[in-house]
């Protein structure tokens, strides 16, 4: 659950599709919804291609319950990245 909201996070708006796409595997129909039911994740419009898939994207709800007030506050993936490929090495 915490890698598609991950990429929720960091790709916003993003369909179904795509977070499958990034992840290599199906996403459950379940992670969305309680990723949904929790509040932290909406649907923001849909894709204008065929099927019109949902477009996710986080809410103000998810920000708060994370004493954010913006995305901007978040580390750049970048930086994540590198941290992460340190503690590889180590």
């Amino acid at each position: 659950m915490l890698e598609t909201l991950a990429i929720i996070v960091y790709r916003q708006p993003v369909t179904r599709g795509d977070i499958e796409d990034i992840r290599g595997v199906t996403v459950a129909t379940q992670v969305i919804r309680v990723l949904e039911e929790r509040g932290w994740v909406e649907v923001v419009g849909h894709r204008d291609t065929p099927g019109r898939p949902a477009l996710l994207a986080t809410t103000r709800k998810f920000l708060d319950d994370l004493g954010l007030c913006s995305l901007a506050e978040l580390p750049a993936l970048e930086q994540i990245n590198s941290t992460l490929d340190l503690a590889d090495a180590q």
